[in-house]
């Protein structure tokens, strides 16, 4: 835990390095200092279709996904951390959005398999 997210939209792939702005995700994630680091995930997921407001416009939307439990200043502190770690890597994108998800720890369910 966490769980990064990183959706954008597809054509972004021709002008940024998408596989630099998930590391960045985790890397900031892991500087916050909030989280064990073996336990961070990442992942990126182009959107082909979308609709935003009435023009189509490129945007990167970064959810972090946390148990449950954090004040409303550690995770304020966690979105602006990431924030500052990606806009190297964002270009000249449209919008950059990140939100900050908590999970509940009574329903949460995680399975670990053997290698």
């Amino acid at each position: 835990m966490p769980h990064c997210v990183i959706e954008y939209t597809k054509e972004l792939e021709t002008r940024i390095n998408i596989n630099e702005l998930m590391n960045a995700t985790f890397e900031s994630v892991a500087s916050s200092g909030l989280f064990n680091n073996t336990a961070i995930k990442a992942r990126a997921i182009a959107i082909d279709q979308y609709k935003s407001g009435l023009e189509r416009n490129d945007y990167i939307h970064i959810t972090v996904r946390i148990l449950s439990g954090r004040t409303a200043d550690q995770k304020k502190y966690l979105s602006e951390t990431v924030m500052n770690g990606v806009k190297p890597f964002i270009g000249n994108t449209k919008c950059t959005t990140i939100e900050i998800v908590d999970m509940d720890k009574d329903s949460y369910a995680k399975h670990i398999g053997n290698p």
